[in-house]
C-alpha cells in the first residue's frame, strides 16, 4: 500500500470518529438545555406557590372566621394589643401612629 492512502484511510476515520462525537455532544447539550427550561419553570411556578400560598390561605380559611364571627382587622389589631410586649414592637415599626407617640424617646405605657 501506499503512505498516502493509509494517511487519507486515517484522516477518514478520525472525521468519522470526530462526527460521532460531535453529533453525542449535540445530543447531550439539547438533553441539559431541556433539563435547564423544566428546572427553571419548576422554580418559578414553586416561587408563585410560596409566594401565594398564605394570600390564598388567608382568603379562603382565616377571612370567612372572621366574617362568620363578626370580626373584624381592627378587633384583630385590637386583641393584639393585650399581647404583652407587642404594643411596644408594633410602635417600633411605626405602625401605631397614636397621639401620645413623638417619636424614638416616647414613653409608652
Amino acid at each position: 500500500m501506499l503512505p498516502e492512502t493509509d494517511e487519507h484511510k486515517q484522516m477518514r476515520e478520525l472525521l468519522l470518529e470526530n462526527q460521532r462525537l460531535l453529533t453525542e455532544n449535540n445530543q447531550l447539550l439539547k438533553k441539559m438545555n431541556k433539563r435547564s427550561l423544566i428546572s427553571f419553570w419548576f422554580r418559578v411556578a414553586w416561587t408563585l406557590i410560596l409566594i401565594g400560598a398564605p394570600f390564598v390561605v388567608y382568603y379562603y380559611v382565616v377571612e370567612p372566621y372572621f366574617t362568620s364571627l363578626g370580626s373584624s382587622f381592627q378587633i384583630f389589631q385590637s386583641g393584639l394589643q393585650e399581647v404583652p410586649g407587642w404594643k411596644q414592637f408594633y410602635q417600633a415599626i411605626g405602625g401605631g401612629a397614636e397621639a401620645g407617640n413623638t417619636g424614638a424617646g416616647s414613653v409608652v405605657e
